[in-house]
């Protein structure tokens, strides 16, 4: 063999050699996300996700050093596939339930309010319009329409004995609402505000004024998943994230106010 033929193989065998390495420097970051809850994620055309909690994790993990990797699923799925490893991470409300199997983020991806919609012709506007807090709300003997796998609605709603009925996503609480099949959603005021402005019949439904709760929503990773090593990490980089210009932009994408 010519000593310009083993140069060659020698300097091949140790490009080779270093690309697992670089490959493994950008492992993906896979994120599950409710695929129908717009505008904080949800399956677009071709299947692509989009959402306020997408493109805050896309900046994320690339100042992370990850390849981003949504995932659109139905939202007790979402939770399933982070319990057992299989996903990487989620982003939801850090409830007692989730923190079990996952770790949270030092600081919240964001935070919004708590509110409740009603029907404009609703026999229970009256009453509801009265309601201060969650037991204020439980007298009142409404059924509740919320989304099936919802953490708060289980802790706060469900635990208070207020009856439930539960629909195939976020914007199915909002249908179910218009077809008078429930007679109040309590949940994220953005959220619910904006899927009334897309949907036929939106128009019909009223938000309240009385703020029930402020909640936050963070990046939860799998206690089973290897990126849970990186977590300040991520940490950083959601910091990073909110305090520069991008966080609002990507909030005012979507008509919200950071």
């Amino acid at each position: 063999m010519t000593i310009e033929r083993r140069s060659f193989i020698l300097g091949a065998t140790a490009i080779l050699a270093a690309l697992p390495r670089a490959a493994a420097a950008r492992h993906p970051l896979s994120i599950a996300y409710p695929d129908k809850s717009p505008p904080n994620s949800w399956r677009a055309d071709r299947g692509i996700m989009r959402g306020i909690l997408v493109d805050l994790m896309a900046e994320v993990a690339a100042k992370a050093g990850y390849d981003f990797d949504p995932r659109p699923l139905p939202l007790p799925r979402v939770q399933s596939e982070v319990e057992s490893g299989a996903t990487d991470g989620m982003c939801l409300v850090a409830t007692p339930a989730r923190l079990k199997y996952a770790l949270p983020s030092a600081e919240p991806l964001t935070t919004g309010h708590v509110t409740m919609f009603v029907r404009r012709d609703s026999p229970m506007h009256a009453r509801l319009e009265q309601v201060r807090s969650l037991d204020d709300l439980a007298a009142t003997g409404a059924t509740v329409i919320a989304i099936q796998g919802n953490g708060w609605i289980k802790h706060n709603i469900e635990s208070r004995g207020i009856r439930t009925v539960f629909a195939n996503g976020t914007i199915g609480t909002v249908r179910m609402l218009i077809g008078n099949r429930g007679d109040v959603i309590v949940d994220m005021s953005h959220q619910i505000t904006w899927i009334t402005k897309h949907v036929e019949g939106g128009a019909e439904i009223e938000e309240l004024p009385a703020i029930m709760d402020r909640v936050d929503w963070h990046l939860l990773i799998s206690k089973k998943s290897p990126v849970a090593a990186d977590m300040p990490k991520l940490d950083a980089a959601i910091h990073d994230l909110k305090a520069n210009g991008k966080f609002a932009t990507i909030l005012g994408k979507y008509g919200i106010k950071a």
